[in-house]
């Protein structure tokens, strides 16, 4: 059970900032402390306050908000420090409607939605973090954590990362982290949150999709599922198969990199990883 709380002192200083009133903790993660509150105009709103008191990734979230201007995204109010104010969003995922026999529709929605936030618009964020350098942890982890059996994909997957920087695509602002569990159903439809902030090749922008809805095998795992969103995101977007599923493969592996840092298990990275690289080699 979680038993941090955040300082007194920053909740009262983002309360005064926005005028925010009826304060009430909803949720905490490893990363965030979640407020449900009311914004003067007597709206919900949802107050963020980062853990890791990581000012620069707050800005530079805040910044890739306002550049989506709403279209695909969580609309944000506004940034101060660790604190961040947002929209209030529903509870209902992308995830729950995948796991609930609408996976194609999902993939659909997922294509629309990343459609928006890579229309063109003007004044590029200045923060973004570089694709190659958000992915140095993931080329410096060491091969030795991973299991005996599995080391042999994390050297394909740095390989086939490899090949892609290669042959570099034009650079765009990415999300970085879209996925069906960080996809929200808001009044005017789908929207992602929590995005990291990178530029780079648009196709990463898919990549996580492939490793969600998280832990469910029967999906994630699929080589006719993995075939037919890389189908359709192609059709729907215009990005290379071959590039995309690349780019998934690797998301994979660097997930799967920074759990055994931390000492976690990567039983799930490794049910699709194969899979995906099976697919990849047939692109």
């Amino acid at each position: 059970m979680a038993t941090e709380k955040p300082s007194e002192t920053i909740v009262n200083k983002a309360a005064i900032r926005w005028n925010l009133s009826k304060l009430a903790p909803v949720a905490e993660t490893s990363a965030l402390w979640v407020y449900r509150v009311q914004r003067e105009d007597n709206s919900p709103a949802a107050l963020l306050i980062r853990k890791d008191g990581d000012t620069d990734a707050a800005a530079r979230e805040a910044e890739l908000l306002d550049w989506y201007r709403g279209d695909g995204a969580v609309k944000c109010f506004g940034v101060s420090g660790q604190s961040m104010l947002l929209e209030w969003l529903g509870e209902k995922t992308l995830g729950d409607a995948a796991k609930d026999g609408k996976d194609d529709q999902a993939t659909t929605a997922i294509a629309n939605l990343v459609g928006m936030l890579h229309v063109p618009r003007p004044s590029v964020p200045k923060s973004l973090v570089p694709l190659r350098e958000h992915l140095t942890p993931f080329f410096d982890a060491d091969v030795r954590m991973w299991p005996d059996t599995a080391r042999d994909l994390y050297a394909r997957s740095v390989g086939i990362a490899y090949s892609l920087f290669d042959k570099p695509q034009a650079e765009i602002p990415l999300h970085g982290d879209v996925h069906h569990d960080r996809i929200v159903m808001a009044e005017r439809g789908w929207v992602a949150r929590s995005p990291l902030g990178l530029l780079g090749d648009p196709a990463y922008d898919l990549a996580a999709c492939f490793l969600h809805p998280w832990g469910e095998t029967r999906l994630a795992a699929d080589t006719t599922r993995i075939n037919a969103m890389a189908s359709q995101f192609e059709k729907r977007l215009g990005y290379k198969r071959k590039r995309m599923l690349g780019f998934a493969a690797v998301q994979a592996a660097s997930s799967a990199s920074t759990e055994l840092a931390n000492g976690g298990t990567i039983n799930w990275q490794l049910a699709v990883l194969p899979n995906l690289l099976a697919v990849y080699d047939l692109a």
